[in-house]
């Protein structure tokens, strides 16, 4: 090596040497840098966990002052706590259907059944129909009907109670026939009404369906039905006065129609038509 070489080579040995002099021994450089590392391990978790409360806290805040409606006086509910499962977020985040309380009505002859003479499972679910088709119904009748409950004495009986306690029997049958033949039109004579009216009218997929709007048995009164076939069942839906004040349904046979109608009065239909609840028809339609 030449001469200039060697010197500057001892040059920086010398140096190195200084260097290293000023750390600790070799055996304690393990230690020292596990622990630091841990010191840094211990100091970012702490700045990931304080992010996340402060963003946690920005979406709480927001979620109890956000308010839900033009007029900034209503809050939303806050998120539950924890994360739901998949069934949870599909089946328990929808608020539950309201309940109607049943109307207990003593069976008027020794033949009429109640429904608490039926095995469990078929009881179930008759009247978990009837809680969907009292809901339902509630909606697509006029408010003067009142609030409609269903009658535990038999799946097609139900009671609208109305805010100034009057009372109107409602019927909603769903009735086997087997030969799917259509209510009767509308007589061609007026006079046959006897005072009373009828329309018709063709509900979605076609169907024929017929209302009546005649005297009762209660003087003076009226009550309003509409009938139509759908797949092998005679369908009925009818309300009737209350005759403790003598006062007329309250109904007319164009909103009748217009109820059932409905989208969701049909799938009720087509579940009662496919899953029969009532004993095959012996009589007539709306009977």
């Amino acid at each position: 090596m030449p001469e200039d070489d060697r010197h500057n080579a001892l040059l920086v040995r010398e140096a190195m040497k200084r260097t290293v002099a000023e750390l600790p021994p070799v055996h304690d450089l393990v230690p020292t840098a596990i622990t630091q590392g841990r010191r840094r391990r211990t100091r970012a978790r702490l700045v990931i966990a304080a992010g996340a409360a402060c963003v946690a806290g920005a979406v709480v805040f927001g979620a109890v002052t956000l308010p839900a409606g033009d007029g900034g006086d209503m809050t939303v509910r806050p998120a539950m706590s924890g994360t739901p499962t998949p069934s949870e977020s599909l089946d328990k985040v929808e608020e539950p259907e309201p309940y109607r309380t049943p109307v207990h009505i003593e069976p008027s002859d020794d033949e009429e059944q109640s429904m608490a003479d039926l095995p469990a499972a078929e009881r179930e679910r008759r009247e978990e129909f009837q809680q969907r088709a009292a809901v339902l119904l509630d909606e697509l009748l006029p408010d003067a009907v009142g609030l409609i409950r269903p009658v535990d004495l038999e799946v097609r009986r139900y009671l609208g109670e109305s805010e100034d306690g009057k009372t109107f029997p409602v019927i909603f049958s769903v009735r086997p026939s087997g030969d799917g033949s259509s209510p009767k039109p509308c007589p061609e004579e007026p006079g046959a009404l006897k005072g009373g009216s009828c329309e018709q009218a063709t509900l979605p997929g076609g169907i024929e369906a017929t209302s009546y709007r005649l005297l009762s048995d209660s003087p003076e009164t009226t009550a309003t039905t509409v009938s139509f076939s759908y797949g092998n069942s005679d369908v009925s839906l009818a309300v009737t006065p209350d005759t403790d004040t003598t006062t007329s349904a309250p109904v007319t046979s164009k909103q009748l129609l217009a109820a059932v109608g409905d989208s969701r009065f049909l799938d009720l239909v087509r579940y009662a038509d496919e899953n029969p609840m009532q004993e095959r028809q012996t009589s007539i339609a709306g009977g």
